[in-house]
């Protein structure tokens, strides 16, 4: 076992930090990273999905970008440990892709529960202020929060191994393509997880 981050380096090898080790056979399974939003200023108050886990404290009013599975999940958790939590989704439900008649019971639950709901709304900009953090959003709301939480979905890592090196194909959304075996277009060399495409 060697802990590191790994990058092919030809079908056959690849290189941990100053190490090359060869392979017969390899599973990649490199999985995915929180994605991010261009426009966000650098500031520790702004957090992924996997800050989320290890945060210090517990911000008294925080932001949540996206109503999808990992941000109400998330959102569920902070509003218990203390929370005012507001929710921001860009389409017009919460869940996307999921039943609105299975939706509905959940956002009139956590409507009496979060300080807002912002349905089909897209966050324009954000400003880190000492006070706090400063948004705007398309609807015309503005309002300051301690903390935001970006859950906006998630990108796979097939471009940061440099799956190209070994001559394995991957798509401009960077997953991998693999067959029903989950073997790349390089047959001894097999992908699984969320590198491999939808759903994650």
């Amino acid at each position: 076992m060697i802990h590191g981050t790994a990058q092919l380096t030809g079908p056959n090898s690849l290189v941990v930090g100053d190490r090359t080790v060869s392979f017969d056979n390899c599973i990649v399974a490199a999985g995915s990273q929180a994605a991010t939003l261009p426009f966000l200023p650098e500031d520790p108050r702004i957090i992924d999905s996997t800050d989320a886990l290890e945060l210090p404290n517990v911000p008294k009013r925080l932001l949540v970008i996206g109503g999808g599975i990992i941000g109400l999940e998330l959102a569920t958790v902070y509003d218990a440990l203390g929370s005012r939590v507001t929710v921001v989704e860009l389409l017009d439900q919460l869940l996307p892709g999921c039943d609105a008649d299975l939706v509905r019971p959940l956002q009139k639950r956590i409507t009496k529960r979060y300080e807002g709901i912002h349905i089909a709304t897209e966050v324009r900009s954000v400003k880190a202020l000492k006070s706090g953090l400063r948004v705007e959003l398309s609807n015309g709301a503005s309002d300051t929060f301690d903390g935001i939480l970006v859950a906006v979905g998630r990108k796979p890592n097939g471009h940061q191994i440099d799956a190209g090196a070994a001559g394995v194909t991957v798509d401009s959304s960077s997953f991998i393509p693999v067959d029903r075996q989950l073997r790349t277009n390089v047959p001894w060399i097999y992908a699984i997880g969320d590198i491999v495409g939808e759903p994650m």
